[in-house]
């Protein structure tokens, strides 16, 4: 299934003009990036993760340190996905 966050009206962006979301990173571990958003009444977050399976085995990308410093980054000032020091795939 595939599913448009930009489509998602009940999922606004960070900032009232635009539709950034709250964070994406890598947290649940699993080396693939999730979506945070909040919901247009602001008392939830949703989480959009994927549910297709995959047979690679890879460490959690929040174990690179360029990587975790790049979320920081996302929650104080430059709202931009964040890049590990290493390349993937």
């Amino acid at each position: 299934m595939h599913l448009d966050l930009r489509a998602d009206v009940d999922a606004p962006g960070r900032l009232v003009h635009d539709s950034t979301p709250a964070l994406s990173a890598d947290i649940l571990g699993d080396w693939r990036e999730e979506v945070v958003r909040r919901t247009s009444d602001n008392t939830r977050l949703r989480t959009y993760s994927t549910t297709d399976p995959t047979s690679v085995s890879r460490p959690s990308l929040m174990q690179d340190r360029q990587y975790r410093v790049a979320v920081a980054w996302q929650n104080t000032a430059y709202n931009q996905p964040p890049h590990p020091s290493f390349p993937i795939g």
